[in-house]
């Protein structure tokens, strides 16, 4: 941490209109990484000056950036605040990229019921079979291949604020990780593995049934052949 340190009061003394930051902390100890950080912030805070911030670590970014720029394969993948980039990512990359766990996809296909409403299906550990209600422009969807994005934190024990986009599975806790404020899970939706965010109150061991709440409302559809977000 002292290399850094030094570096960075070296470039401060120049006084220049732009700083670049190539990666500083990534040779730091995960509590220096953290001190570091929050000398960068209150420097940035301080000088109120344009710095660019190289960073292959998420939370550096969040925490750091007041707009972040993902790229991948030198490409611009998407531009835009933190709370745009985790809420709103333009595709399934950044969806990824961001936050830890990262956001679960779960495949599955759009269908119409006996209404001619558009749907998707969801499966959980009891083969018990949910139906969730898509707007009417996704009518024309029908067979097509989607990917539900949904954050772990959107996954809980608890129903979600909006009770009518909630959909509640009973599924078996494979793997439980106590972190102290919390207890991520994974369990299996559509054959497939998702993390889900449970409180450290609620009581539970691995193998058991739980009855879990997916909040709908704070899901992001994706194309699954494009991997792009799909805007209804």
């Amino acid at each position: 941490g002292q290399r850094q340190r030094v570096a960075m009061g070296r470039a401060l003394a120049r006084r220049p209109k732009l700083y670049l930051f190539d990666e500083p902390l990534s040779n730091l100890d995960a509590k220096l990484r953290v001190e570091m950080r929050h000398q960068i912030k209150r420097l940035h805070q301080k000088l109120n000056t344009t710095i660019v911030y190289v960073t292959h670590d998420q939370i550096e970014a969040m925490t750091l950036a007041d707009r972040i720029a993902v790229m991948k394969d030198g490409e611009l993948q998407q531009l835009g605040t933190p709370q745009e980039i985790y809420t709103k990512p333009n595709n399934m990359f950044v969806a990824g990229f961001m936050g830890s766990p990262s956001m679960n996809f779960i495949k599955t296909m759009v269908d119409l019921d006996e209404e001619q409403n558009p749907i998707i299906k969801v499966t959980g550990t009891a083969e018990q079979e949910h139906h969730i209600r898509l707007p009417q422009s996704m009518r024309d969807q029908d067979g097509k291949e989607l990917v539900i994005g949904l954050r772990p934190e959107h996954i809980t024990e608890q129903e979600g604020d909006d009770v009518s986009a909630t959909t509640k599975l009973d599924l078996q806790l494979e793997v439980l990780e106590p972190t102290g404020p919390d207890i991520i899970a994974m369990v299996k939706v559509n054959d497939q593995e998702v993390a889900c965010r449970l409180s450290p109150e609620f009581e539970v061991s691995v193998g058991q049934m739980a009855p879990l709440h997916f909040d709908l409302s704070k899901a992001v559809f994706f194309d699954a052949q494009t991997e792009a977000r799909i805007d209804f």
